[in-house]
């Protein structure tokens, strides 16, 4: 059975998701930060769970801008109809999670495979802050601030172009912007200097007291094959682990990245889908 979560579930939600973490930090963070079926945010997310014999086997979030979320090992495709029924009329603009659920749901959802602009499978990855390898360095780590936008929202356009293969567009750059605002809001990016100049930023894109996944990590074309962000990515787990973070969590793209993220620990634990649509589709 698929139905929508109640605030009665949470505990079994939160008991479900918790061993769980590295493959659904976006839905466990995104429920710590709004809560369950909350509203008024692009994060915010509505939840369904699949129950069989009274437990939890699977859950289902969608975001308020359309990102579609899981954690649904169990998953199967007789499910499909159920789940389908649960989600009808909905409009997903983006589906992301471990890439063997990630198959399942999309065939599951009978979404346009023609409206996908954007489809990668990456290495994931988990470390155990105890075992970060800081290196060395002598670059410094400090907080985004409001006059940090310009610059934020130009590398993060900049990120998104290369990663995405976005286009420069206005309402391209509007998103960025907006994107830019929101990460230094949240207080959760960092931009990493040397001799007082910006060389790199990182950012945590989900948090949970005991774990942090990394994401928006960016150092510009002039700045690459430094080490610098290797460098900001160390400094900034090295906060976490400081405030009782055990665990971090990243999906990576590319050889130099993986090296780097390598070199301070991080163990391939899987692999991560990630899936964007050129416009919302609706599930029928």
């Amino acid at each position: 059975m698929i139905r929508k979560a109640s605030q009665g579930d949470l505990q079994a939600i939160e008991a479900f998701l918790a061993p769980r973490v590295a493959t659904s930090m976006f839905l466990s963070g995104n429920l710590r930060d709004y809560g369950l079926n909350a509203s008024g945010n692009p994060k915010a997310t509505t939840v369904w769970l699949s129950v069989q014999d009274g437990e939890v086997t699977g859950v289902f979030g969608l975001t308020e801008a359309g990102y579609f979320m899981f954690e649904a090992p169990e998953f199967a495709p007789g499910d499909g109809p159920a789940l389908r029924q649960a989600l009808s009329v909905r409009q997903i603009s983006s589906l992301s999670g471990e890439a063997g659920q990630a198959e399942r749901l999309l065939m599951a959802l009978e979404l346009d495979r023609e409206q996908i602009g954007f489809s990668d499978e990456e290495p994931h990855f988990s470390l155990q802050l105890r075992d970060l390898q800081m290196p060395s360095g002598g670059s410094t780590l400090r907080p985004m601030h409001a006059e940090d936008v310009p610059l934020i929202t130009e590398w993060r356009h900049a990120y998104d172009k290369e990663i995405f293969g976005s286009t420069d567009l206005p309402e391209i750059r509007q998103r960025s912007t907006a994107r830019a605002e929101a990460l230094v809001d949240s207080g959760r990016g960092r931009i990493l200097e040397l001799g007082g100049l910006p060389v790199a930023m990182t950012a945590f894109n989900a948090v949970l007291p005991e774990a942090v996944q990394i994401g928006g990590v960016y150092t510009p074309p002039g700045q690459r094959s430094r080490g610098f962000a290797r460098r900001a990515v160390a400094l900034h787990l090295a906060e976490a682990r400081e405030e009782g973070v055990q665990q971090a969590i990243l999906f990576a793209s590319g050889t130099a990245a993986i090296r780097a993220y390598q070199k301070l620990g991080f163990e391939r634990i899987g692999d991560y889908r990630i899936i964007e649509f050129d416009a919302p589709v609706a599930v029928n």
